[in-house]
């Protein structure tokens, strides 16, 4: 975890990330631990998903050509796909995506997705309005699914491999 924790602080002290960011970074770091057995298992019982990686993380561009110029040449990472509207960079096992914003859209900070084995997301979004009904599960696309954390935050779900 150390390794992925001073990524986050660097890119942090480095101005790639806001401090919002990097406490979200963190905190999924925390829950990554938390996950995979490194810290006590939570009071509240078992998950409903195990979360295995950070999938992603979106961002919304007002201008993406301008955001693309800048995390080039402030990380040198390699891009992974593009096109007229977006641009994603490829990470060690996960990617960064920024993306045109839609029309009334504010830019910054879309939502971070994790990584689950045995994804089946319709299963997955009648699994979380049964448990965590305030979560708003929303399915879109028929194989996305999102919720929102008591702040707000966006969270989506997708299989370990969705876009490697």
């Amino acid at each position: 975890m150390l390794p992925e924790f001073d990524r986050l602080l660097n890119l942090y002290e480095r101005g790639g990330i806001s401090r919002r960011a990097l406490l979200e970074g963190v905190a999924l770091l925390a829950l990554g631990s938390a996950v995979s057995g490194q810290t006590r298992p939570s009071a509240a019982g078992e998950p409903l998903v195990r979360a295995r990686t950070l999938n992603h993380v979106t961002l919304v561009a007002a201008d993406v050509a301008k955001s693309k110029a800048f995390y080039e040449r402030l990380t040198g990472l390699a891009i992974r796909d593009e096109g007229k509207d977006f641009c994603e960079f490829r990470l060690e096992g996960s990617f960064l995506g920024i993306y045109a914003r839609e029309a009334g859209e504010a830019a910054g900070f879309n939502h971070f997705c994790l990584g689950i084995d045995g994804y089946d997301a319709k299963r997955l979004v009648g699994q979380l309005k049964q448990a965590i009904p305030e979560a708003d599960a929303t399915l879109e696309y028929d194989s996305q699914v999102y919720v929102r954390d008591p702040d707000g935050v966006k969270v989506q779900f997708a299989d370990v491999n969705y876009k490697r």
